[in-house]
């Protein structure tokens, strides 16, 4: 993960949370590169400042105990045929993973929401980040 004021400004939504073009985002399935299941998608953190997931929250269902990681976004698609997310990162690169604890990130809240609708967009006007 990055700097600690990057860890700071993220912010954690359950994957109930998450609409798309699929019925529910709700322990979807996540594939590696190699087309291997690495997990279930719990949540994502999102940077509300910059409009922008930083990381998917996948649940390791092979293991006994609850464990949770965080996989840096990475080129993604959506599968909705099979109902998986698929990931282009490899199952040794999910290794390497750190882990997520949830007292390390706070929720999505409804400020969070206000700050992603009315930020300033650096990145549209074309100004440096």
């Amino acid at each position: 993960m990055g700097s600690s004021s990057e860890k700071a400004r993220l912010r954690y939504l359950n994957a109930t949370q998450i609409e798309g073009p699929v019925s529910s985002f709700d322990h979807l399935e996540v594939r590696s590169r190699e087309d291997r299941t690495i997990g279930r998608l719990d949540g994502i953190l999102i940077d509300p400042s910059e409009r922008r997931v930083r990381y998917f929250v996948v649940d390791d269902e092979d293991s006994r105990r609850h464990h949770r990681y965080l996989i840096p976004l990475a080129p993604t698609r959506l599968d909705a045929r099979r109902q998986a997310l698929c990931v282009d990162v490899t199952t040794s690169d999910v290794e390497q993973c750190e882990d997520f604890e949830d007292a390390s990130f706070p929720p999505f809240s409804d400020d969070d929401l206000l700050t992603a609708l009315f930020a300033y967009d650096r990145h549209a006007s074309g100004q440096p980040a």
